[in-house]
């Protein structure tokens, strides 16, 4: 090969090579910088962690503000036509420590507090949607406790599951008027078992049943003078 023809190869592959590195010059600008922080590149620096790696945050615990307390229902006495049986907890003197705790005990199913389930029309409450019945303790059956489980309900160091288990002790979802008892075990809204009923004498979890059929317009409430306790929560809080 001449000397001219072998210059005219060189200029050739060297005019390919410019423009082989300009193309890869053109690629990398577009890419933008490298992150010297990128584990491909083995940096030292903190890694961003992708949206999989992000633990969501936890979501907040909704506010259990008291929607309904006892003292909006307070007031003139209303014929049982009129009151509901959060109506008859709030107005009769002799169920306030109960009406207090009914009120800032919540359903966890519905976000509301039995205060405002109590208030519903017999027609959305109750297996046969006619009403329910509540065996109510007296304040005198609550100043009867161990101080200790006593100071703890007042003082709010009960949490919302055994306050709701408490309840569900005296709550019968069904109308249940002292015409139709039958002795033996009671089924509860408590969900962890029953109650025990006997007539002869009229008591209800060892409980005497000291007035009975105190008619609401959504079932009805039984007088018992002491507080049917459930065993988690008097061994979790008594000494």
């Amino acid at each position: 090969m001449s000397m001219r023809a072998s210059e005219g190869a060189d200029m050739k592959y060297f005019a390919v090579a410019v423009t082989l590195i300009a193309t890869l010059a053109a690629s990398c600008s577009a890419a933008g910088p490298i992150d010297s922080t990128s584990p491909s590149m083995g940096g030292q620096g903190s890694v961003e962690p992708s949206p999989r790696s992000v633990a969501p945050e936890a979501t907040p615990r909704p506010s259990r503000e008291i929607a309904l307390a006892c003292d909006d229902l307070r007031g003139e006495p209303a014929s049982a036509s009129e009151t509901s049986i959060a109506g008859v907890l709030a107005r009769d003197p002799r169920f306030t420590q109960f009406c207090g705790i009914v009120e800032r005990t919540f359903s966890p199913g519905l976000g509301l507090s039995w205060l405002e389930i109590w208030d519903w029309p017999a027609s959305r409450m109750g297996d046969n949607q006619d009403g329910v019945t509540v065996f109510v303790p007296t304040s005198d059956a609550f100043a009867a406790l161990d101080p200790a489980l006593l100071t703890a309900l007042q003082d709010g160091a009960v949490d919302n599951d055994m306050l709701y288990s408490l309840l569900g002790h005296h709550y019968v979802h069904r109308l249940y008027p002292s015409t139709d008892f039958e002795a033996g075990a009671q089924r509860t809204w408590s969900g962890s078992g029953t109650v025990e009923l006997s007539l002869d004498p009229l008591t209800y979890g060892g409980c005497n049943v000291i007035e009975t059929d105190i008619r609401a317009n959504n079932g009805y409430l039984h007088a018992i003078d002491c507080v049917v306790v459930p065993d988690e929560m008097r061994e979790a809080v008594t000494p």
